[in-house]
């Protein structure tokens, strides 16, 4: 490494100490958030659309696929948005631009949307294949998250640092939420629709290109109103001919940040997997019951979880921006504990009830499953029963507000302990650590689910939850925003992307 010694004076040091006052001072580009957070949004909306009917149209094009490829289907999104994060993030830092990765993320959305409109082009043995290869690349596509995440740390003053991220975390998660409930618009048209030849629009594609048609105008849009603009960067330091010493972050804070990030998304994504065979199983409610009741639970977590993120948007964020990031965090993360804590299934609550019960289903007579058959599942003999309204309380305030508080406190800290440099590469791992929580978290929470039940997956997230917030009490007084000017004494130095930095 090279190695450059320099006299420290009290000259320099002033100057320094202008650098991070104009830093400081410098605006916002609102406009530009506003644009990436709708697009943002749009981001979420292409994960979960595709939910409550990717399983019938795979049916319906392939009936010999198997309900297993269907989940390395459901998963090949999150794979390819962790894998292409951090590769969008060291363009966007390379470049030093966030329009050109956007542009060519958004534009493999595109052209993946469109290979998913035309499925039924291809062989039928083909054709679990070509979905599985197109909702991979949408997730590619949507890797351009981690980039927006890094503009909205870099592109934003320290005072407005906490709203900015919350419009960008919050427009992802929103758009997450209400994606399955735009597919709702789409099931008039029915199938097989409006079919010529190879084209198809139907109640399966529709969503696909109106996903397409969207991009586009997202693409349209980031030309003609994105301002690269920014507030938060030393552009003294980015300047690659300069030897204006940034100190390197600590590595050891953002560890534990991705780590949070993990368990965050871990957590949530595990509780989604099992939901309504939890529900169906715990209080012994009929198919369609658990698809509504679970639907009022989730749609009263997201609100919460929408009302708890506009707070950070007005007043809470320039709050917790005060230095009460570590504070926000592991509250939200003691928040998810306790929520496991009390809908525990502990051993002095009731048996889980099983019945076989007649009922109707589209006008014909059925015999369903009610509760938990310990013929299918040996864990149905020995787990107890939760109280439902512990749990819907529990769900739907408790575990709502963990989410959004973690998830903003933490990614404020984050983007301030990197300090005011380019961070795309950091926010594409950070991004890539909870794609990676979305792609294992299900495969083996449904494995143990199955084995074991609840209990187990309890006992995981409980232990998850608590050595993450364990870590950032042991850590607490390292997890700070990076000091730009650190005063030496001398013969004291400290290590920057150019060298080395010595006081004489």
């Amino acid at each position: 490494m090279e190695k450059k010694r320099e006299s420290s004076t009290n000259s320099s040091l002033d100057s320094k100490s202008d650098i991070d006052l104009i830093v400081d001072e410098r605006e916002t580009s609102w406009q530009s958030i506003y644009l990436l957070t709708a697009i943002g949004m749009f981001c979420g909306i292409q994960f979960s659309i595709f939910f409550p009917t990717l399983w019938p149209f795979l049916n319906t094009v392939d009936p010999t696929a198997s309900a297993s490829f269907f989940g390395f289907i459901t998963a090949a999104f999150s794979v390819g948005q962790g894998l292409a994060s951090p590769v969008f993030g060291y363009w966007m830092n390379r470049a030093k631009s966030v329009r050109q990765p956007l542009v060519f993320g958004i534009s493999i959305m595109i052209l993946s949307n469109i290979i998913f409109c035309f499925v039924e082009a291809f062989q039928e043995k083909e054709r679990r294949w070509v979905m599985m290869v197109a909702r991979f690349f949408i997730g590619v596509g949507a890797g351009t998250i981690g980039v927006m995440r890094a503009y909205a740390a870099t592109a934003s003053s320290l005072k407005d640092r906490a709203r900015a991220i919350t419009f960008i975390q919050a427009s992802y998660v929103i758009g997450m939420t209400f994606g399955p409930g735009i597919q709702v618009a789409f099931t008039p048209i029915g199938y097989p629709g409006l079919a010529s030849g190879p084209f198809h629009v139907d109640m399966y594609t529709s969503p696909a290109w109106f996903a397409s048609i969207i991009s586009f105008l997202s693409v349209l849009f980031i030309f003609i109103f994105l301002e690269e603009n920014y507030a938060g960067i030393d552009e003294s330091a980015d300047d690659e001919d300069s030897y204006t010493a940034m100190p390197t972050f600590d590595t050891i804070s953002v560890a534990v940040c991705v780590l949070t990030q993990f368990t965050l998304m871990f957590i949530i994504t595990n509780l989604e997997t099992i939901g309504s065979l939890y529900a169906k199983m715990m209080w012994g409610w009929t198919n369609a019951q658990a698809v509504e009741y679970t639907g009022i639970l989730q749609a009263v977590n997201g609100l919460v979880g929408v009302l708890v993120y506009a707070l950070f948007a007005v007043k809470l964020g320039d709050y917790i921006s005060q230095a009460r990031e570590r504070i926000f965090t592991i509250f939200g993360l003691a928040l998810g504990v306790l929520y496991h804590v009390v809908t525990f299934p502990y051993p002095w609550g009731k048996d889980l009830h099983f019945e076989l019960k007649n009922v109707t289903v589209h006008g014909k007579n059925e015999t369903e499953e009610l509760g938990c058959n310990p013929d299918k599942y040996r864990w149905c003999g020995y787990t107890k029963d939760v109280n439902f309204w512990i749990y819907a309380s529990m769900y739907g305030i408790v575990l709502a507000a963990c989410f959004p508080i973690v998830n903003i406190s933490m990614n404020t800290l984050f983007s301030k302990i990197l300090g005011a440099r380019r961070q795309g590469t950091m926010q594409g791992i950070m991004l890539m650590a909870g794609s990676f929580a979305r792609t294992v978290g299900p495969i083996l929470v449904s494995w143990i689910f199955q084995e074991w039940g609840p209990e187990p997956i309890w006992g995981i997230e409980i232990l998850t939850l608590s050595v993450t917030a364990i870590f950032w009490i042991i850590f607490y007084r390292r997890m700070t925003p990076l000091d730009t000017k650190p005063k030496l004494n001398p013969y004291e130095y400290f290590h920057y992307a150019k060298g080395v930095l010595y006081r004489i």
